[in-house]
């Protein structure tokens, strides 16, 4: 059990180590609880604030089974060429770097790329997203050709405890 904490914290402090071009946490969307939808909202790369190309949202099911990451243009609403979640347990304000597949597995994280606006994820095949709470980073672009090349993301915090906050 040591080892899985000194792990998380190795972690947690390789995402959020501030280099000299290190990017600003991306936890502006509004939090997800049970049942609920973040609504969308703005993907953007590193620090640029400004500069919002993709939209995306995370929508909980009323029994906190099931969790839908979708992602749209923010101009015309279509559909990406790629895009991804990483449910992460590291809070979302602590999250200051786009995760890709292995970063997201180096922080102990669950990544789900995929083609197009709209992944699925079935949480009771990662029973330790149920009845917790955690970050899923979304990202999504326009053009990329895999979706490690997602440049536009950001993070939410979600909870699948009933009738609990996000953390």
């Amino acid at each position: 059990m040591a080892l899985i904490g000194t792990s998380l914290v190795v972690a947690t402090v390789a995402l959020t180590s501030a280099a000299a071009n290190a990017d600003v946490s991306h936890s502006g969307c509004t939090s997800v609880i049970v049942g609920g939808s973040s609504g969308w909202c703005g993907l953007y790369p590193g620090n640029a604030t400004s500069n919002v190309q993709e939209l995306g949202q995370v929508t909980i099911s009323a029994d906190g089974t099931s969790l839908v990451a979708q992602t749209q243009s923010a101009s015309s609403g279509t559909v990406p060429a790629t895009s991804f979640a990483c449910l992460v347990f590291v809070p979302a304000s602590q999250v200051t770097r786009r995760l890709q597949d292995t970063q997201c597995a180096m922080a102990e994280g669950v990544w789900f790329p995929a083609n197009g606006g709209s992944v699925t994820i079935d949480l009771t095949q990662y029973p330790q997203f149920l009845n917790t709470q955690f970050t899923v980073q979304v990202a999504a672009n326009q053009s990329a050709d895999s979706s490690n090349g997602d440049a536009f993301y950001n993070n939410f915090s979600v909870s699948t405890v009933s009738g609990g906050p996000p953390g």
